[in-house]
């Protein structure tokens, strides 16, 4: 009859629950080939609560002779651990014969652990292997239990799904309808991609437009603008947001895009300066970019007003509420002496 013994210490966030799995006369039991399982005594001792005595161990026979020892253990409960087994010899001796790194394993589902084979526990030369000096096999399992789970992620592919919208709106694969640009380029793309991003573009197919027939859109954004929104759409990328922010912005206020539409705020306050601080302002107030609004508002009161009011901007201006709008917003002592 087998004997067990369970041992469980704690190490960080990490619980080291080790079995020592004690199995007599193991010859023996290699020669009988009619019984081909054993398993683990559990823990009968009620303080062993924890996982180590709720761990199965199951020893198989294979083969005609009983050649082959397949080892498994079974946990009642997913866990992400780390296993090693290792056989006990002689002469207080160990050695380690498989490690398994971190894993999850699935609860109540036997998982492999190792494999041994006859030949090297018992020969028939008189030398046993892995034999203890009384013919017993024992070995001892060691499951490292944590909650810290932190996986090594250097092999894993980078994230693929905006490339890969992309290329399918490059192909135009599959597309179900057609957007035009103002001059008539067409370019083939797919409803549920539209209606996922935009509501603007949603809209168009809910109802009895004339889009949910023709299965054409058409745009009034230029070839190149609506060739960056289509990008925009599909990727969440803005390649050229940095080359065209005006043009962008407009479209983006228009097909409430508002993640392309902060995009475009931060391209144009990164240019913002003196000479078009007045058409930056006029712009981000037509489109409703309160973000870039404030921004500039702050770039003409942090000293810059008098400099402003010298621009060809300033001189064009023809909309008194955003001149009184300037004025409220900077409010400083000497702003109508520098105004005049």
């Amino acid at each position: 009859m087998s004997s067990t013994n369970y041992t469980t210490r704690t190490e960080g966030q990490t619980k080291i629950c080790t079995i020592i799995w004690t199995i007599p006369t193991f010859v023996n039991l290699l020669e009988n080939v009619t019984k081909r399982e054993f398993r683990v005594e559990k823990a009968k001792d009620p303080k062993t609560e924890f996982t180590h005595s709720k761990f199965q161990l199951k020893m198989q026979f294979l083969g005609r002779y009983n050649d082959i020892i397949e080892i498994s253990y079974l946990s009642p409960n997913p866990v992400f651990l780390k296993s090693i087994l290792t056989i006990c010899l002689k002469r207080f001796e160990e050695r380690t014969i498989v490690i398994k790194e971190y894993h999850t394993v699935q609860a109540n589902k036997w998982q492999y652990l190792a494999t041994l084979f006859k030949r090297d526990i018992a020969s028939y030369d008189g030398r046993d292997i892995f034999l203890l000096s009384d013919g017993s096999l024992r070995l001892k399992v060691q499951f490292m239990v944590t909650n810290d789970i932190k996986i090594d992620r250097s092999t894993v592919p980078e994230a693929q799904l905006s490339n890969d919208l992309e290329n399918l709106l490059n192909d135009g694969l599959f597309s179900d309808v057609i957007i035009k640009s103002a001059e008539g380029i067409e370019f083939k793309v797919h409803k549920a991609v539209l209606a996922s991003r935009s509501a603007v573009l949603k809209a168009h197919f809910e109802h009895n437009t004339t889009e949910c027939y023709t299965n054409v859109i058409e745009s009034l954004l230029e070839s190149t603008v609506l060739q960056e929104v289509l990008t925009f759409i599909y990727s969440d990328k803005a390649p050229r947001v940095d080359d065209i922010p005006e043009k962008l912005l407009a479209a983006a206020d228009y097909y409430q895009l508002n993640r392309l539409k902060s995009l475009c705020e931060e391209a144009l306050h990164k240019k913002l300066t003196v000479e078009n601080a007045i058409e930056t302002l006029q712009l981000a107030d037509l489109h409703s970019a309160n973000t870039l609004k404030q921004l500039t508002l702050e770039f003409i009161k942090d000293g810059q007003a008098k400099l402003i009011t010298k621009t060809e901007g300033w001189a064009q201006v023809k909309s008194v509420d955003l001149i009184k709008r300037i004025y409220e917003y900077i409010m400083a002592d000497d702003f109508d002496a520098d105004i005049k």
